[in-house]
């Protein structure tokens, strides 16, 4: 495997239209929050909608409590932040049938509801979600560019829920699985109900985004067999690392005949393994390619400011292309 010679293109985002895009930020959370200090040039936001109404110190902006009145003031761009909030699903609907651009992070909704970007497209507007898989990890901006090369993939694999590899490597030091869990919480990794990233619904999740970008095939999240870190035994991942191995959760995709295999599983990786040198909140993606050299991409996963600066660039490349 060797890194790809390619980067996100960072594009400029001087505006050319005579104003601003007009955007609404729901959700002002640990990554709704880091998205306002890095927001490009070329978007102004109108309003921030917040499930309880507090003071958020962004001077001028309208501060609501009503995801309704956010969108009410059809707005070009709807960013989507919310922390997975019944709502969430709602709005986005509700952004795509008004005619906004949509920048969000929503793998679960995302993931289940394929309708939302086809119908988003069909209206001319763009539904981008980077940074629904990967969080600073470039993985469907290099699916995209290896696809637009021409390249064919046949698997992908990874480690691409970074809340769990935290959690695993709190486990091979011998913490307890709620000790774990809660430091994941307090470094704003995990959320209350972790759930999700415990179980792998995160990284199934994941999986059909990736799916849907790397061969067009929409894969139902219900369908992808997970294994869950509440199952493993106590001690079983200190007793890994005491031989030398590291437990991961890692996701697997393959194309098989017209459709494609994903799974979730529980690994055991030695020291040669791409994956056992992720550590911490940290993601690794290793894609394979047909009569090509594979491609290799580390970097963290979970966390505000990753997620942040992905949805910044998705938000840099809709200004560059609609603006």
């Amino acid at each position: 495997m060797a890194p790809l010679d390619y980067a996100p293109t960072h594009l400029s985002t001087t505006a050319v239209r005579s104003r601003p895009m007009r955007a609404v930020l729901l959700g002002c959370g640990t990554v709704g929050n880091a998205l306002t200090a890095r927001l490009p040039h070329g978007v102004a936001i109108d309003a921030i909608a917040v499930r309880r109404w507090r003071d958020l110190g962004k001077g001028t902006v309208r501060v609501l409590d009503s995801l309704d009145a956010a969108l009410d003031l059809a707005p070009d761009l709807v960013i989507e932040a919310l922390p997975g909030c019944a709502g969430a699903e709602r709005a986005l609907e509700r952004a795509v049938e008004a005619g906004a651009h949509v920048v969000s992070a929503n793998k679960a909704v995302i993931a289940r509801r394929p309708d939302l970007e086809r119908a988003a497209k069909a209206r001319g507007r763009a539904f981008l979600y980077s940074a629904a898989v990967g969080g600073g990890v470039p993985v469907l901006e290099t699916i995209g560019a290896l696809n637009a090369r021409g390249r064919e993939i046949t698997t992908v694999k990874g480690v691409f829920n970074g809340t769990s590899n935290f959690v695993l490597d709190r486990l091979a030091k011998g913490e307890t699985l709620d000790n774990s869990v809660r430091a994941a919480q307090d470094a704003g990794f995990a959320e209350a109900d972790p759930s999700a990233d415990l179980d792998g619904d995160d990284a199934a999740a994941k999986l059909v985004l990736t799916a849907r970008t790397a061969w067009g095939i929409d894969v139902d999240p219900a369908s992808i067999a997970r294994q869950s870190i509440r199952d493993l035994a106590p001690g079983f991942a200190a007793k890994a690392a005491r031989e030398g191995l590291r437990i991961r959760q890692v996701g697997r995709l393959a194309r098989s005949g017209g459709g494609v295999h994903a799974a979730v599983r529980l690994e055991a990786v030695g020291a040669d393994s791409v994956f056992y040198r992720v550590e911490r909140e940290g993601n690794g993606v290793v894609i394979a390619l047909k009569d090509a050299p594979g491609v290799i991409l580390t970097g963290k996963g979970a966390g505000g400011t990753p997620t942040a600066a992905s949805m910044a660039g998705d938000i840099a490349r809709l200004v560059a292309e609609h603006g």
